[in-house]
């Protein structure tokens, strides 16, 4: 008998060890199809591998394969997997592949009966064998915001207006996503997130664990014009997400925060500054020409007031999604190198030059 016909040990508490023994074993029958790789990173409840598959005429394409760690991470894992798939279609949120979440080994007479109720993927039969959560999601390969920014502040590198608008766009096309899942079929492509013309109501959906460490870093092109020459950002990591009581607010003063730690290149105390700018209050001081702006010289006075608009210290002042979103968008579109003259940082040769650098070549130590 296979190996893919017998259950693995019961789930439970295990060591990282003893996840990646189970997944090299079982992909180890696979190997027609899979290469395991090893382990990737690890979480507080989960672990997440790297796996190959065979694709067809020779290609290849990695994926990522998470576990939960304990069992009390299962819950998280299993949360995880609901809204990925809720928010299935999203270009700006990592796509989630295949899942499983069997609470006992699985018989053969089970097998054959799901196989008969519904139409399985390659990928997702590969997962047949493994008891409690599992999931396979797309593989991101450039890293985290975390780690960008600390090749940043080693290098002591400003990041241009346009890479900067870029990334404003990519975190406002994710927050739109969790505004308004977009409920994408299993095979069905990407979509640039947008907010629908009608009075549809935004979810309070919070991802809850945003950090710059859970935004990854993907490829330039895609099919998206906006992302030519500067590749998109993605939401990872929804084990904690939930619907909350506010929802946009929050997922919005998450991403505002960690795009300010990263213009800066340290860890801005916004809220230790509260200054006026154009008739209301805003925490941006750092950025604005009357507080601290003059420690970035380059930075696009639009860039400044989109902070200030953002950070306004009455809710009631600060900037809309819908706002944020036609901002960003009519910015990445119309400033091409021409609108920053004086700045040879802003030449699409030179915004690749430092993409190539600091995010696809750069060292994971830097």
């Amino acid at each position: 008998m296979s190996r893919s016909h017998s259950a693995p040990p019961a789930y439970g508490n295990k060591s990282t060890a003893d996840i990646e023994a189970e997944l090299r074993s079982h992909f180890a029958v696979q190997h027609h199809k899979f290469t395991f790789e090893g382990l990737l990173g690890r979480g507080a409840f989960g672990l997440t591998f790297c796996l190959v598959e065979k694709l067809s005429q020779n290609r290849t394409r990695r994926l990522v394969v998470k576990r939960s760690l304990k069992p009390r991470g299962e819950d998280d894992l299993r949360n995880e997997i609901e809204w990925l798939k809720t928010l299935r279609g999203a270009e700006h949120v990592v796509g989630i592949l295949a899942s499983r979440d069997e609470p006992h080994p699985t018989t053969f007479f089970r097998r054959d009966r799901k196989r008969l109720l519904r139409r399985r993927s390659a990928l997702e039969e590969s997962l047949e064998g493994f008891t409690g959560p599992i999931v396979v999601i797309e593989y991101l390969e450039n890293g985290d915001l975390a780690r960008l920014y600390k090749r940043l502040v080693n290098r002591d590198q400003l990041l241009p207006n346009r890479v900067i608008w870029s990334f404003f766009l990519c975190l406002t096309r994710a927050c739109v996503a969790l505004a308004y899942p977009p409920n994408g079929g299993e095979d069905g492509p990407d979509q640039l997130e947008t907010i629908p013309g009608d009075d549809t109501q935004p979810s309070k959906i919070e991802h809850a664990d945003l950090s710059a460490a859970n935004i990854m870093i993907g490829n330039a092109g895609g099919g998206f014009p906006e992302h030519d020459l500067v590749p998109p950002l993605k939401f990872i990591d929804f084990g904690r997400t939930r619907e909350g009581f506010k929802g946009v607010p929050d997922n919005v003063r998450a991403v505002i925060r960690i795009m300010v730690n990263l213009i800066a290149r340290q860890q801005v105390r916004i809220s230790a500054w509260i200054t006026e700018y154009q008739g209301f209050e805003t925490r941006a001081t750092e950025f604005l020409h009357h507080g601290n702006g003059a420690k970035y010289p380059t930075l696009d006075d639009d860039i400044r007031d989109f902070l200030a608009r953002c950070l306004a210290y009455e809710e009631s002042d600060r900037m809309s999604l819908r706002d944020m979103l036609r901002i960003a968008e009519n910015a990445v579109q119309t400033k091409t190198a021409a609108v920053f003259p004086g700045d040879r940082g802003e030449t699409d040769e030179a915004i690749r030059d430092l993409i190539q650098e600091f995010i696809y070549n750069a060292d994971a130590d830097i």
